[in-house]
């Protein structure tokens, strides 16, 4: 595992917050993730996804779920988006522990400590929630950079795992950006 070493936080805000409106328009997630998800959780009442950029997650969760569905997204772009809250999701927030069904994000390589994210996204499941964390496999997509500082591979995600005491159920894989690049979705459960 490799982690981006930040001079300070505000320096890692700033390199997250340019890197999200230089990339607004970008969308990630496929709405075929979202309907394998559907098939592991078929209802819910409460879903959090992080990182959320342009809301995109939000959107396709709320077309296949009647849920209440918000996101995170550490940019002042937030306000932008319906149902965003301006939020580091390495940070606890009282109201939302405990609260979902499904936590899921494609934005953990955004995380500059991978096990202070993992505890906070842990403890805003319900006692039978799923997590889904959505991670891009190519070497381009899974490298150390300004703008994403976490670069991990598939047995330091599974020792991380067993190390935060959450349970890998399954993975499946799954196509991003349009489908232009790959990706793995891990399934977990505290």
């Amino acid at each position: 595992m490799k982690l981006y070493q930040y001079k300070d936080y505000e320096e890692y805000i700033q390199a997250q917050t340019k890197a999200n409106i230089q990339k607004i328009v970008n969308v990630w997630i496929n709405e075929s993730t979202v309907k394998k998800i559907k098939s592991f959780v078929p209802e819910c009442k409460n879903i959090l996804c992080h990182g959320v950029r342009n809301a995109k997650e939000i959107v396709f969760f709320q077309k296949h779920y009647q849920a209440n569905v918000i996101g995170t997204e550490i940019s002042t772009t937030a306000s932008q988006f319906k149902n965003v809250v301006e939020w580091d999701f390495h940070n606890v927030k009282e109201d939302w522990v405990g609260k979902f069904d499904i936590v899921y994000s494609n934005s953990w390589d955004h995380s500059y400590d991978p096990t202070k994210s993992l505890t906070t996204w842990k403890d805003q499941l319900t006692i039978d929630g799923y997590m889904f964390i959505e991670v891009g496999t190519s070497e381009k997509d899974n490298k150390s950079t300004i703008t994403d500082p976490l670069e991990i591979n598939d047995e330091e995600i599974k020792n991380l795992l067993n190390e935060n005491d959450l349970k890998l159920k399954r993975t499946f894989f799954t196509s991003a950006l349009k489908n232009k690049t790959r990706a793995k979705v891990y399934v977990i459960q505290k």
